[in-house]
């Protein structure tokens, strides 16, 4: 008698129980990035561009079933990392960033409900 093989599921690139950690700049941060950033021609024109395209992404990445983290940099605190790496201010390097400070767990990983300026249209605080 054969007995039927279970089908395998595909294994998903990206583990859903591990969050994706996504910046979080306020209105006063991102000005200052656009400032210093090697890479600013390739960034949104203005800070509610931005701001308007983290929220999509955040949406598309929850209702695909992603956890997502936001983690509220500091761009004075990024440019002393960079300087310290040897790194330019890119996206490659403020991915990085972002992602060593949430597995030191500085700044502490804030829940979404208690962000003071997040995609969910809560006020801004300009910092």
């Amino acid at each position: 008698m054969l007995v039927p093989m279970k089908k395998r599921r595909k294994k998903p690139k990206h583990k859903k129980e591990n969050a994706i950690c996504m910046a979080w700049y306020s209105r006063r941060q991102w000005e200052l990035l656009k400032q210093v950033a090697d890479d600013a021609e390739t960034m949104d024109d203005t800070y509610s561009q931005w701001e308007s395209n983290t929220q999509n992404a955040f949406r598309i990445l929850r209702q695909s079933g992603y956890p997502v983290e936001i983690v509220d940099v500091d761009v004075a605190e990024l440019i002393n990392w960079a300087k310290s790496a040897r790194r330019p201010i890119d996206g490659e390097a403020r991915s990085e960033f972002v992602l060593e400070k949430t597995n030191q767990g500085r700044p502490k990983k804030k829940s979404l409900q208690n962000l003071p300026e997040t995609p969910f249209g809560k006020k801004s605080e300009n910092k």
